[in-house]
């Protein structure tokens, strides 16, 4: 692409840049055991790693900091340039992954699994992986005077010194498991965090250029890692290659998407070509937009894990030059936190020792670990009634279980509806009847179990409803004549990403979008997106925001009267709210005319 230089407006574009590539409002695995090929290949990535910096972006400290380490790299980068490394001595990247959300853990299982991830994640970064040969044997030809990239980079997972109260001493690898939550923790600063998480909406997440202030990259539990899994931490394909990792690391390291912002908008690297979107699954290599053949093989596009091999010579070098010039928090402390022992295999040093010591020691769950040999369909489990048309399944998690189906029918019909669960709870929405039947199998190494008995719930039962706990809100959205410069964003106290929605359709002044959320009590933001900078009322359309409770009461509500954001700070209990914290900027000057 031509190099324009965004970087000296990037604070300024944050708020309106590529809202649309990153967002997708219902994620939901699939049931790999009922459908087809054709369908599989329905199932696209997605990532929320712009929204997440827009979020970030708003408090000032965090802005402040970002411009000077931008500054900083935007010095090395100009002295540097692009270049082909030629990396004898790759620059350590210490980092620690945490388990969230794991039942039954098995600790062995998945301290493997993360030191397999990052064996991953070195090969892609030093253009060692198994098929770089896609590349250099054929897709290269399409791509003249392009190479493959190498960053001088390897990441080590930390084995001493590591913060107290999380059940590792020294000579542990850097892997805790239900020890910590969110996507940013303090403690951990000095290194590259890998969150990895249950339903997390997206298969990952990350800022657009990470601090090492305890921040790092957000994986969903069935994008992390390759091979079977542990527990319900379980990759599953097409994206079961340990490349989501890949991609969002990318970001962490000042990375952005392959297509930029859409053909003339650029993604600030000078050897990767003008792309006018974003690609799914596994796109010929003849493929082309803006006027030239599409990069879709390059890990910063949306292609499944087999069909992403790649970055190029420009992005290596971008990543290894922001490293050097302001991640110096996490090269400086990797002598502190890493024994030199070679953790992991693969990248620019190859081979090693893939344990990084004995490590025989279980790790520290922060909770019982009932691990049992067997893997059977649940004998047991409960069902939480959430209103009217929604109910919560529980039920034990089964040891080595990978995956689980849960079948419901109404009360005296023959016909039951499946879905699938990652962990052990499912939940079942737009619900009509009052007496329902259910039953639970599980997906073990040889094979789906037997169905369990099958027990019946009651949709009039008042479990759940009311009082104190969790609840169903709905927000509502009311755009103006530009929806698709309309995005909002639910975070909860630990700034993990609730829900989330938009872009939408252009020219649907007057309607109302909605989207139900289930909120238990405890304190939430609510952001408010416009791309333009005009806010959403007055001049093309009435648009707001509302956040209905569940006895249909507005709580929480924006007129639209604001410029690119509006935040609402607010805690719910018992089905109400106050409201702790009101901000947003100033409305830009109407346009001339947008159409």
């Amino acid at each position: 692409m031509k190099l324009k230089n965004l970087f000296p407006v990037l604070l300024a574009l944050v708020f309106v840049l590529l809202i649309s590539s990153c967002q997708d409002d219902d994620f939901e695995p699939l049931d790999v055991s009922e459908i087809t090929s054709e369908e599989f290949s329905q199932r696209t990535r997605t990532c929320l790693s712009h929204d997440h910096t827009q979020h970030l972006m708003q408090d000032p400290a965090y802005r402040d900091k970002k411009q000077k380490m931008l500054d900083a790299f935007e010095k090395v980068n100009l002295e540097r340039g692009n270049f082909k490394a030629q990396c004898a001595s790759p620059t350590l990247i210490p980092v620690a992954i945490h388990y969230q959300g794991v039942n039954n853990p098995d600790a062995s299982c998945l301290r493997q699994l993360a030191i397999t991830q990052i064996n991953t994640l070195n090969d892609d970064y030093a253009g060692t992986n198994s098929d770089i040969n896609k590349w250099t044997g054929q897709a290269a030809s399409a791509f003249p005077g392009v190479s493959n990239g190498e960053a001088c980079l390897k990441f080590v997972i930390a084995d001493q010194n590591h913060p107290s109260g999380y059940g590792l001493n020294n000579g542990d690898l850097a892997v805790t498991v239900n020890r910590t939550q969110g996507d940013q923790v303090d403690n951990w600063s000095g290194y590259v965090n890998i969150y990895v998480q249950p339903n997390t909406g997206a298969l990952g997440y990350s800022p657009l250029g990470g601090q090492g202030n305890g921040d790092g990259v957000v994986i969903d539990a069935s994008a992390f890692g390759s091979g079977q899994g542990c527990s319900n931490i379980a990759p599953e394909s097409p994206f079961n290659l340990g490349r989501t990792l890949t991609h969002e690391m990318g970001h962490y390291l000042l990375l952005d998407h392959i297509w930029g912002d859409g053909c003339g908008v650029d993604d600030e690297v000078s050897d990767t070509p003008d792309q006018a979107q974003d690609h799914s699954g596994c796109p010929s290599l003849s493929t082309s937009s803006c006027g030239s053949t599409d990069m879709h093989m390059n890990y910063m596009d949306y292609t499944n894990d087999e069909c992403m091999y790649m970055f190029s010579a420009g992005q290596a070098s971008r990543m290894t030059n922001y490293v050097s010039a302001s991640l110096g928090s996490l090269t400086s402390n990797v002598s502190n936190i890493y024994s030199g022992s070679v953790n992991t295999g693969g990248g620019n040093t190859g081979g090693g020792d893939t344990t990084g010591g004995d490590n025989s020691g279980d790790i520290d769950t922060g909770g019982d670990n009932d691990s049992s040999d067997n893997c059977s369909s649940p004998s047991t489990s409960t069902v939480k009634v959430l209103n009217a048309t929604k109910v919560r399944v529980n039920w034990a998690d089964i040891t080595d279980a990978s995956r689980y189906q849960v079948a419901y029918r109404v009360k005296g019909t023959s016909s039951w509806t499946k879905k699938v669960a990652t962990n052990s709870q499912k939940t079942l929405t737009n619900l009509s009847a009052s007496l329902y039947q259910y039953r639970i199998r599980t997906r073990c190494s040889s094979g789906w179990q037997p169905w369990s008995s099958i027990k019946t719930f009651d949709l009039n039962t008042d479990e759940g409803n009311g009082g104190t706990g969790s609840g169903t809100y709905k927000v509502k959205v009311t755009l103006d004549d530009y929806g698709s410069e309309t995005s909002w964003a639910l975070y909860d106290d630990s700034n993990k990403l609730i829900a989330s929605g938009g872009p939408y359709a252009d020219g649907q002044a007057g309607k109302v979008k909605t989207k139900d959320v289930v909120l238990a009590d405890g304190c939430y933001d609510i952001d408010l997106y416009d791309a333009y900078g005009d806010g959403m009322c007055c001049d093309y359309g009435n648009g707001g925001l509302k956040v209905i409770n569940p006895s249909g009461q507005s709580i929480v509500s924006s007129d639209g009267y604001f410029g690119t954001y509006e935040l609402v700070q607010f805690c719910v209990e018992n089905g109400q709210a106050r409201i702790t914290k009101r901000e947003r900027d100033n409305k830009k000057v109407a346009r001339g005319k947008k159409k």
